[in-house]
């Protein structure tokens, strides 16, 4: 785990529970398993540029936000 996965993995668990979705609700709308996208979450799986826009679009945020603010 790096630190920035962890770091992402912690933003997008924030904006999923803000938006009241589950796991289960978001990998289904990306297409992947809920395990498969827990480990996101859990920053042991790191995002590609492409799960950065498709969740970006899921859950509402401007996927440049993240990196603006990401000061490691």
């Amino acid at each position: 785990m790096d630190k920035i996965s962890v770091a992402y993995g912690n933003y997008i668990r924030e904006h999923r529970k803000k938006i009241g979705l589950s796991q289960a609700d978001v990998a289904k709308r990306l297409g992947i398993s809920q395990q498969a996208y827990g480990r996101y979450e859990q920053g042991l799986r790191e995002p590609t540029f492409s799960f950065i826009i498709n969740i970006s679009h899921i859950l509402d945020y401007d996927p440049g936000e993240f990196f603006d603010n990401y000061r490691g």
